[in-house]
């Protein structure tokens, strides 16, 4: 048996429409899902989630948000690097 630990980094560019994360939405995200306090809060998540595959193709709908067009969000993977170390 083998073991590796693999550094992956991901550099993803994310697109919002800050005028649609009014002061009204983001009390009620942070009610209802996560306690972001700020747009780059909301910027890093959507990230995340674009480099862990959890957003798809087109116009997806994704929770406490909607349609992604709705907030003028779009993402994109820019850059991928693999680097493994010996354990």
């Amino acid at each position: 048996m083998i073991t590796k630990r693999v550094m992956v980094k991901i550099l993803v560019s994310v697109t919002v429409d800050d005028e649609k994360f009014t002061p009204e939405f983001m009390d009620e995200f942070r009610e209802y899902l996560y306690p972001f306090d700020t747009l780059d809060d909301h910027i890093c998540h959507l990230g995340q989630m674009e480099a862990h595959g959890l957003l798809g193709f087109g116009d997806t709908f994704i929770e406490g948000y909607g349609p992604m067009s709705r907030m003028g969000i779009s993402t994109q993977q820019i850059e991928q690097e693999q680097e493994i170390e010996d354990c």
